[in-house]
């Protein structure tokens, strides 16, 4: 008896020991270095890529995530189509980019709706798209970026040439201190900062409640990496989400830790769970699908830069 013992114990611990080593080697296995370029500075409006990262989603798949903030001096697209970059986010006018010819696939919209709103301080007199006229309005003059101010104008008949067109300075105080009358802004951001900082209300013109519901924060890749290892970008993706998902259910602790490791903005924690809470009404907008993508409405946003003359007809 004692020998089947020590037999059975000797296949055991053979047994063991091979577990063990095969689980070392998973563990040891050289995580494959990933870059994700962020299209702006960090804040909630990237969350669940920092949880993805903190929580070990993206490491229990092997990869080792390096999220970049925005820097003035990236071409972002050019980055990605070089593959100096492997996955990023972006407007929806990605479409734009993609009627042009850039090689891009688009993996997952986070915001059914855009973030991007015009502000206007609530003693400006300006109560309707129609009181716009001869008003200034400090926009980016990137046509692609502004189109979707230009639609929600047009589609009130007005004309951008009606108003006097200022280079957005992203200096809040310009439109606090009467600089501009109107200024491009994020719904999750500027309204709040304008009550905290300077306690003033404001007026928000939200181009989705004129039906031009532009997605939002788009990941991204190039087409050549999701052809080539198309393992990867799914892996990457479905990552992303659980990060994502995980965020907007634990919005305090995801809050927490922008804190104390994403937060080159010094934001205030209020100014975070406030920016949270509209970003996630636009995560879920018409839908319970996180991440996404309509054709229908790829096809519709595409029609609106076309209309505008920003996007290649034809496409």
């Amino acid at each position: 008896m004692n020998t089947i013992v020590s037999k059975l114990l000797f296949i055991f611990l053979i047994f063991l020991s091979q577990l063990l080593f095969a689980q070392n080697s998973k563990n040891n296995k050289k995580q494959q270095e990933i870059i994700l370029q962020l299209q702006w500075k960090h804040q909630f409006q990237f969350a669940g890529y920092y949880i993805a990262k903190e929580k070990g989603y993206y490491k229990d798949i092997n990869l080792d995530v390096q999220i970049k903030e925005f820097d003035y001096s990236v071409d972002l697209i050019k980055d990605i189509l070089e593959e100096k970059t492997h996955f990023a986010t972006g407007r929806s006018s990605l479409i734009v980019n993609k009627s042009y010819g850039d090689k891009l696939t688009l993996l997952a919209a986070i915001f059914q709706a855009s973030a991007d709103v015009l502000v206007a301080l609530k003693d400006s007199e300006i109560y309707t798209i129609e009181d716009f006229k001869n008003k200034k309005i400090m926009i980016t003059g990137d046509a692609k970026n502004d189109a979707v101010y230009k639609s929600m104008l047009f589609s009130q008949h007005i004309n951008i040439d009606d108003m006097e067109v200022l280079k957005h300075s992203f200096m809040l105080e310009d439109l606090v201190n009467k600089k501009t009358d109107l200024m491009a802004s994020y719904i999750s951001n500027e309204p709040f900062r304008l009550k905290e900082e300077f306690g003033l209300e404001s007026i928000i013109f939200d181009p989705k409640d004129y039906g031009f519901d532009f997605y939002g924060d788009i990941l991204f890749t190039s087409e050549n990496l999701a052809k080539n290892d198309p393992d990867l970008v799914r892996k990457f993706k479905t990552a992303s989400l659980k990060g994502w998902q995980y965020a907007f259910n634990n919005i305090e602790e995801s809050v927490d830790i922008i804190l104390k490791k994403y937060n080159s903005q010094n934001r205030s924690k209020e100014a975070l769970l406030y920016e949270a809470k509209e970003l996630k009404k636009l995560a879920y907008y018409k839908t319970n699908n996180l991440g996404e993508i309509d054709i229908n409405k790829i096809q519709r946003i595409y029609d609106a830069y076309k209309l505008m003359g920003t996007a290649k007809a034809n496409a």
